[in-house]
């Protein structure tokens, strides 16, 4: 679970968030579990993937997950976003796929290349309904 004011992971049975100190409601909680989804994208190897360090996309009820391999291949850097720090975001395509630019409201964004331009709708759909 994560904060929706800072985004940070904080556990689920707590009263203030970790990183912050924001309050967090049980109402809040109790709402979140009655809608729960979670999705989850792949960049595409043939559309210029690599096939051992995927990027992923995890989408749930809290923000964006976003995990790229680090350039040392031995481990993954994460990125997450709640839905409230979005600003925008955008598909830009290419000839045979797709880059998704998720600004953030903050200096931190993503920029997740290499997915399908079905995958990159269903994406850009979701999060604006979340937004």
């Amino acid at each position: 679970m994560h904060c929706s004011s800072c985004g940070g992971r904080i556990n689920s049975k707590g009263r203030f968030c970790s990183h912050c100190g924001q309050k967090l409601n049980t109402s809040d909680h109790s709402d979140l579990k009655s809608t729960t989804f979670e999705y989850s994208f792949s960049s595409k190897l043939i559309l210029g993937g690599s096939i051992l360090t995927p990027d992923r996309l995890f989408l749930d009820q809290n923000g964006v997950t976003y995990q790229k391999r680090n350039k040392y291949l031995v481990g993954v850097d994460e990125s997450f976003l709640a839905y409230g720090s979005i600003s925008y975001v955008k598909i830009d395509r290419g000839v045979i796929n797709a880059t998704l630019i998720i600004s953030s409201k903050g200096s931190q964004g993503i920029r997740a290349a290499n997915f399908s331009l079905s995958d990159a709708k269903k994406i850009e759909k979701i999060i604006r309904t979340n937004i």
